[in-house]
């Protein structure tokens, strides 16, 4: 699937990346990329795209579960940057 930022992710991810964004209240913009291990030049938005996309496809069976999936991701980040909505 392709949007108009010209990156390629499934379907799927892009609902399940939606629930992240919209579950923990992440902002577009940049920041997030790194800490993701994503190249730089992707917006918050498209770095959680990009970031689900590599854990369905590295290990759908574990991240499929959104809770392991949420958990992982949270784990990227340091404590500081968290919101209340993170634990």
């Amino acid at each position: 699937m392709t949007d108009s930022s010209n990156i390629w992710v499934t379907p799927k991810v892009k609902i399940v990346a939606k629930m992240l964004i919209n579950d923990l209240h992440i902002r577009d913009g940049d920041g997030l990329a790194s800490l993701l291990n994503i190249s730089p030049t992707f917006s918050n938005f498209e770095s959680v795209e990009l970031w689900v996309q590599q854990r369905f496809s590295t290990n759908y069976d574990h991240f499929s579960d959104y809770e392991a999936l949420r958990r992982t991701f949270v784990g990227n980040i340091p404590g500081f940057l968290q919101g209340e909505d993170w634990s």
